[in-house]
């Protein structure tokens, strides 16, 4: 049986065959439906020739990678500035999830006092104080944030005992619990979306990978405007963080489940919005967006090796690569 040498170099109009038939040796095939979408690829692209072919192919896995990390948010690019923000869908039940987020705000505080353990400085109570503080109008957010903060308090009570199992720190870990369960009660997209990250099969970032994420940082933040790119801004560094920093236990850790579901979403429609821009005015996004890019790569060595917007259809391949896609 022939190795992988015969293949083009990964990269350039091959890389999509390069990790097909890797996947394919391996007895790992990607998904069926991702194949049958670029098997239906009109003719007329595909006589256009490789380089035709792989740009059909990058704006079918943008649309595919949206779907798979479907956020209940709408990404929208501002045709005066040419950035790219998110808007949270409105809450259901809104004097509900006021209150849960007040008791789980009283149980903080509780938690802090006394023997408890818990310090300012630790990453659970960051998270829920600038949840509580800044995003109680965003359903999907307040799922995510108590979503990770629940997972943080049982390792630290139950498994390396970081924490003591106090009544309060018991008491906290319920109410954020019961937060993010109110949450999925109340919105019905929100709970299908866990349920998706629940059965994702989350990889670790090969050290190339994460030099990409890295330098991509800048060019995102220079995208992006407001929360989505205060969100940028944390969830990147704590993606290459979980990446690289061993866990107390010495296990090989992952990157964090919902800052990944963040990041490559919210790439995954910047790179579906970049490709119906040509339909609804070109001019727009070369003389915005694309003005916003060379500036953010000034300097950046990724500038040379993918050229501006490529950065976003890279990014997507990782997204993909990482959530067991590719």
């Amino acid at each position: 049986m022939p190795g992988s040498s015969w293949l083009p170099t990964a990269g350039g109009p091959w890389s999509f065959w390069s990790r097909w038939y890797e996947r394919a040796m391996a007895g790992d095939p990607l998904p069926w439906d991702l194949q049958r979408e670029v098997a239906l690829i009109p003719d007329a692209i595909w006589q256009q020739g490789p380089e035709a072919v792989a740009e059909q192919i990058a704006k079918i896995e943008a649309a595919y990678l949206a779907r798979t990390t479907h956020l209940a948010e709408e990404v929208t690019l501002d045709p005066e500035t040419g950035t790219f923000s998110v808007t949270p869908r409105p809450l259901e039940n809104a004097p509900l999830i006021s209150a849960l987020l007040a008791q789980t705000e009283d149980a903080l505080e509780d938690a802090l006092q006394g023997q408890n353990g818990l310090r300012e400085d630790m990453r659970a109570v960051r998270t829920l104080r600038r949840t509580h503080q800044r995003y109680g109008n965003d359903p999907q957010r307040i799922e995510l944030d108590y979503t990770s903060v629940a997972i943080s308090l049982r390792r630290e009570i139950r498994e390396t005992q970081e924490l003591a199992e106090t009544e309060d720190n018991l008491a906290l870990l319920e109410a954020v619990e019961e937060g993010a369960l109110a949450i999925r009660a109340q919105h019905p997209e929100i709970a299908e979306n866990r349920q998706r990250i629940a059965q994702q099969r989350l990889r670790e970032m090969d050290r190339a990978d994460l030099e990409v994420l890295e330098s991509a940082e800048p060019v995102l933040l220079a995208l992006s405007e407001g929360e989505m790119a205060e969100d940028f801004a944390r969830d990147i560094p704590q993606l290459i963080n979980d990446a690289t920093t061993p866990l107390p236990t010495g296990a090989p850790p992952l990157p964090g489940v919902d800052e990944s579901m963040r990041v490559f979403h919210r790439v995954s429609w910047m790179k579906v919005i970049m490709d119906k821009l040509p339909d609804k005015g070109a001019s727009l996004f070369d003389s915005k967006t694309n003005k916003t890019i060379r500036l953010a790569l000034e300097g950046c060595a990724l500038f040379t090796i993918l050229g501006g917007p490529q950065i976003v259809t890279r990014l997507v391949e990782i997204g993909l690569k990482l959530f067991g896609v590719l």
